[in-house]
């Protein structure tokens, strides 16, 4: 059985010595098709991680600027206020909206006790967990499509080579978070928006508790089912 692979491994070295990336130039045009999206990257960027009280303020803070910009721009004369809709009964949600309280007084915005004639700032929350499986290698890299790429012809009509990119494995950076959140806040008046911002965020998978109402805390252990036929 070995003796029988020897030739097949032998014309695939070959054949992928003798044209870019393993594919004979007469066959590009062939080869230039996938059943299924390859998998790509992203270009490396951050994103911030919620785990303390001042991260929660320093959100409303963001929030309650933007506010009095919108104000200042819809209502440049100043009569109207604003109503800051209750927000989940979750850790998060209270002291999320004592703080817009606070920073929306900060910045003379005019905060109103009821609903009724005033513009309401409302916000909504979504929390995932991700069940994802980041590759891993030894070396810490590993091989994907360049972002952004777009299968093209050259000018003597063959498709040119797909690049590839270098792409952190995880061997040099930190785990990433599974659990994140993204925090809504809209200021609507007249059945339209005056402001509107969405933030996404990291959180600790024990913290989901303070997110949520039904989130359990601590530590979860993940059971998988498989069902038989038999």
């Amino acid at each position: 059985m070995r003796r029988a692979l020897i030739p097949v491994i032998l014309t695939l070295v070959l054949l992928t010595a003798c044209s870019p990336g393993g594919v004979g130039t007469d066959q590009a045009r062939l080869f230039a098709t996938a059943q299924a999206p390859l998998p790509a990257g992203y270009p490396l960027t951050t994103q911030p991680k919620m785990q303390a009280m001042a991260h929660w303020d320093s959100l409303a803070l963001k929030v309650a600027e933007n506010c009095a910009k919108a104000l200042a721009h819809f209502d440049p004369q100043g009569d109207l206020r604003v109503y800051v809709a209750p927000v989940a009964a979750t850790p998060f949600g209270r002291t999320y909206r004592e703080a817009l309280l606070t920073r929306l007084v900060d910045f003379g915005v005019p905060v109103s006790f009821k609903a009724a004639g005033a513009a309401v700032l409302e916000t909504d929350l979504e929390m995932i967990t991700h069940r994802r499986e980041l590759a891993r290698t030894k070396s810490g890299r590993l091989y994907v499509v360049e972002p952004g790429f777009v299968q093209a012809k050259d000018s003597n009509g063959m498709f040119a080579p797909v690049p590839v990119v270098s792409e952190e494995s995880g061997f040099f950076d930190t785990p990433v978070p599974a659990s994140e959140i993204q925090v809504s806040t809209a200021l609507i008046h007249h059945e339209g928006y005056l402001f509107r911002d969405s933030c996404i965020f990291y959180i600790d998978a024990k913290d989901r508790g303070h997110y949520s109402l039904n989130a359990p805390t601590g530590d979860v252990e993940l059971k998988r089912f498989s069902l038989v036929d038999k």
